[in-house]
């Protein structure tokens, strides 16, 4: 952590943003577009943190405003936004004097680059084995391009309580090995389920086996 404290904008979701995460938002609140015209007009940044379990969560992303996409007549807007990095919530406010929409008292949070090339190559390898089994058309990332593994955090069969869990791991070497255990322990159930579809869809063609061996 560092000593750095903050007075930001919160914008809760039933969602985990990551940093380096680029979002789309539709604002159609009455509170959310006073937000957003907000940091717009002050320059500043706004938090999403996730909400589960009806509980706004105490870690949240901090979110830098890139462009309003599109106003519309009756006030709504398309907004364009991106994680810049991760914050402990000290103190919620669900309403401040002048504010429709909630703040919280914030420190920055100090995220370390700490993963490994071996644990990036191993979880490159599974993660192409995932996208290939279930038909994913999106590109693998690179190992040189998985400096975190936020960059993947969507896309791994993650909940909403373990996406959270992973944002709440500052070193990377410790969101390395979330995600490879996960990984391992999903994988067998993708192939078994994959081989079964397999075999369905083979259902009524003319198979060829090799010749078997016996004694």
């Amino acid at each position: 952590m560092n000593g750095q404290d903050n007075l930001l904008p919160f914008f809760p979701l039933e969602m985990v943003a990551f940093p380096g995460e680029r979002l789309n938002l539709h604002i159609f609140e009455p509170r959310y577009r006073q937000l957003i015209h907000h940091v717009r007009e002050e320059g500043s940044t706004f938090c999403i943190p996730a909400v589960i379990d009806r509980q706004v969560q105490v870690v949240a992303t901090e979110m830098k405003l890139l462009e309003i996409v599109r106003h519309y007549e009756d006030g709504r807007m398309d907004i364009r936004a991106e994680g810049i990095g991760v914050v402990e919530t000290l103190d919620f406010f669900p309403m401040l004097i002048g504010w429709l929409f909630p703040a919280g008292e914030v420190r920055r949070v100090d995220m370390i680059a700490n993963g490994h090339d071996l644990n990036r190559l191993k979880i490159v390898d599974l993660v192409r084995d995932l996208w290939s089994r279930l038909g994913a058309s999106k590109p693998v990332p690179g190992v040189s391009d998985l400096e975190s593994v936020f960059a993947v955090g969507h896309h791994l069969g993650f909940n909403l309580q373990q996406e959270y869990q992973l944002l709440s791991l500052p070193e990377e070497l410790d969101r390395q090995m979330m995600v490879l255990a996960h990984l391992e322990e999903l994988m067998p159930t993708v192939v078994m389920m994959d081989e079964i579809r397999k075999k369905v869809s083979m259902n009524g063609h003319f198979r060829e086996f090799p010749p078997a061996e016996w004694t």
